[in-house]
């Protein structure tokens, strides 16, 4: 219960700071308690301490003046929570609008003006998101709601609270920053292959040297759309994944189960769209064959080796993603 409790304070403190006062928190602790002491003596002493999340704010360098200790932690994790889903799906909808309106720009100028208007997006939303939270935590500590259902459990926090809770070791954690990753990859990977035609190809500068052009794309996008609805569906289950992964904050046997699952099904559909024959486009094996001044056979056959080796590629690396989930899964200290 002791190392629970030091666990459930330092886990909500700057990690530069959170040996030094586990170490202070844990000796604290050792010299309130009386000699061949029982657990009662140590819910005693930890009811005296009272509620980790008070206690943490009691820590921090920085006080919260504006949101009470009482509400500060949620008041974090919530925003820790809402921003990066809020920014991610404002920048990928500003994406896939900018690249479906401006079809008649080339790369260089597109990209420019997404980066300018993705910077100003961003901004809007971290301010919308950071002044409706704010509000709402103010409104409710003004009203004078009470902090006690605002603590680990949801109810007035109990010494016996930590008898349910687990310590997380440090290489078994989900990062938010992992699952923010994988929000990004898949806001990227999804407008990419929708807009495959305008993006990805051979470029070539403009006339004016002003930037460059599009002039011969790889992929036929109207082969790939033939995908959509199972493409959906696994945009769908991505998102949800990292949801779960979100929720989870650890890896567990479930999860890596669930994870081998979801990169077979990637892995599989990867394999089935890049070996369709008819998804390269004609005027990249052209364009190619006339610039390296070789025959279209050549061409094909350097691609067919291509995508072998992007094929072996992606079966590696599923392959040890799956293994690292399981490895994950398994630590137990």
């Amino acid at each position: 219960m002791i190392e629970q409790y030091v666990f459930e304070v330092t886990r909500r403190l700057p990690e530069k700071n959170r040996d030094d006062i586990a170490l202070e928190l844990q000796s604290t602790i050792e010299d309130m308690l009386p000699d061949n002491y029982e657990e009662k003596d140590i819910i005693h002493i930890l009811e005296k301490l009272g509620d980790p999340i008070t206690l943490a704010n009691k820590y921090r360098e920085r006080p919260a003046y504006l949101i009470g200790p009482g509400f500060y932690d949620l008041y974090i994790h919530t925003l820790k929570m809402i921003l990066p889903i809020a920014a991610i799906l404002s920048v990928i909808t500003l994406i896939a609008t900018e690249i479906i309106r401006n079809t008649d720009l080339s790369a260089f100028p597109l990209i420019i003006t997404i980066f300018g208007k993705a910077i100003w997006t961003l901004i809007t939303t971290i301010i919308h998101v950071f002044f409706w939270v704010t509000l709402v935590f103010f409104i409710l500590e003004r009203a004078g709601v009470s902090t006690e259902r605002m603590t680990i459990t949801g109810e007035k926090w109990k010494p016996e609270d930590l008898k349910n809770r687990i310590i997380v070791p440090k290489k078994k954690r989900i990062s938010k920053g992992e699952v923010f990753t994988g929000f990004i990859w898949t806001g990227i990977w999804a407008t990419i292959y929708f807009n495959a035609i305008h993006i990805i190809g051979v470029y070539e500068k403009l006339d004016n040297d002003k930037g460059l052009q599009l002039v011969a794309p790889i992929f036929q996008q109207d082969v790939l759309l033939t995908y959509w609805p199972v493409i959906i569906t696994l945009i769908l289950l991505e998102v949800a994944f990292n949801i779960y992964k979100w929720v989870c904050g650890q890896w567990t046997m479930k999860l890596a189960i669930m994870n081998s699952i979801f990169h077979l099904l990637y892995t599989t559909l990867f394999i089935i769209i890049i070996s369709n024959s008819e998804l390269i486009h004609p005027s990249f094996i052209t364009y190619m064959s006339t610039l390296m001044d070789v025959s279209t056979a050549t061409i094909n056959s350097g691609i067919t080796w291509v995508i072998v080796i992007t094929v072996a590629t992606v079966i590696i690396t599923t392959i040890v993603s799956i293994y690292e989930g399981f490895k994950k899964a398994k630590i137990t200290s």
